[in-house]
């Protein structure tokens, strides 16, 4: 894994409206389209890495972690394991681009956490 890619374990995948509405963007704006595109980069066009491993790796590789790392480089927690989806996202870019001077990244993921945290209960 390059240290540009980005990966995201998660429990679900959130709705675009749902996704917007904790950045508190609201749907009809020109900010709405260009985070739709950052939606997209993250949930659509991502790889899932667990939904890959249980189709196809599961045969070869006895678990999960051993296939995360020997193939992508990616060593996750236990409890990051048991997501339902870890999703590897290859050099996000535009808004998400560390080199980007305004770049939202580290916003977006703690708002991306928090609603994972708020659908634990």
């Amino acid at each position: 894994m390059t240290e540009k890619d980005l990966v995201l374990p998660l429990r679900r995948i959130p709705p675009l409206d749902e996704f917007l509405d904790a950045l508190k963007i609201k749907p009809a704006g020109l900010a709405a389209q260009l985070f739709t595109g950052v939606y997209n980069q993250l949930f659509s066009w991502s790889k899932d890495l667990r939904a890959q491993y249980d189709q196809y790796y599961f045969v070869e590789y006895p678990t999960l972690a051993t296939y995360l790392e020997l193939v992508h480089e990616i060593y996750l927690d236990p409890a990051e394991l048991e997501k339902t989806h870890i999703l590897k996202i290859k050099s996000p870019g535009g808004v998400l681009e560390e080199a980007y001077d305004d770049n939202v990244r580290d916003t977006v993921i703690a708002c991306i956490r928090k609603l994972e945290d708020s659908n634990e209960d």
